[in-house]
């Protein structure tokens, strides 16, 4: 990483192409993310989420006037996910009874709506940086994913109370968020490298450096 932050030649960046390919990367790498995490779920249905269940839930649990069951049909951590917890409690929608749209009469809720766009903004703000700082790259963009990661998941979320404290996450939730931004990053950097490539006819930023 020695150096991550040399800036390539002006001349030679191309933020136009950026953007689309950036655009193209974040629909393509959201699907392979929500791939890549199905092997290792990140959010258990039998794990409570106590800091964002509403207190009339736990108040009932409390008073034994629902079952651990019922309350897990509301708070676990498979229905309390980020996108859940951030359009309920920070944009107020209900994440899980409002259709963005109807495709061939499947509804597509909000989440995944949220989800497609969160990855858009990473992809096309990776695919930009990398014009200018073309070491960002490294590992083929898995040490990119590994910063998000920590930055997202270990640091943001959690200040935000969109997760719980990373101290009670249970083994899984790690290795899945891990494994999840690792081919997200991989995916958005192989289809930055070709497309780009493919668009521009030119070799990649460091590439020309490193050759002229």
């Amino acid at each position: 990483m020695s150096g991550i932050f040399t800036q390539s030649p002006a001349n030679r960046r191309r933020y136009g192409v950026a953007v689309f390919v950036g655009i193209v990367a974040g629909i393509i790498s959201a699907f392979v993310k929500w791939g890549a995490e199905h092997p290792f779920p990140p959010r258990s249905p039998i794990d409570l989420f106590t800091a964002a269940c509403p207190q009339s839930v736990l108040d009932a649990l409390n008073a034994d006037s629902i079952t651990m069951s019922n309350a897990l049909e509301q708070c676990s951590r498979a229905v309390l996910n980020p996108p859940a917890v951030f359009l309920r409690d920070y944009i107020g929608i209900d994440p899980y009874n409002t259709v963005a749209f109807t495709f061939v009469e499947h509804p597509f809720n909000s989440i995944g709506v949220t989800h497609m766009i969160f990855s858009l903004v990473f992809a096309i703000g990776y695919c930009v940086v990398a014009e200018i700082f073309p070491k960002i790259k490294f590992w083929q963009g898995i040490g990119a994913g590994i910063i998000a990661n920590i930055c997202v998941h270990y640091i943001t979320f959690p200040a935000l109370g969109l997760t719980p404290p990373v101290a009670e996450w249970p083994l899984y939730e790690h290795i899945s968020e891990l494994v999840g931004h690792i081919f997200w990053f991989w995916s958005i950097e192989v289809i930055r490298r070709d497309l780009r490539n493919r668009i521009t006819h030119q070799p990649d930023v460091d590439e020309v450096s490193r050759n002229s």
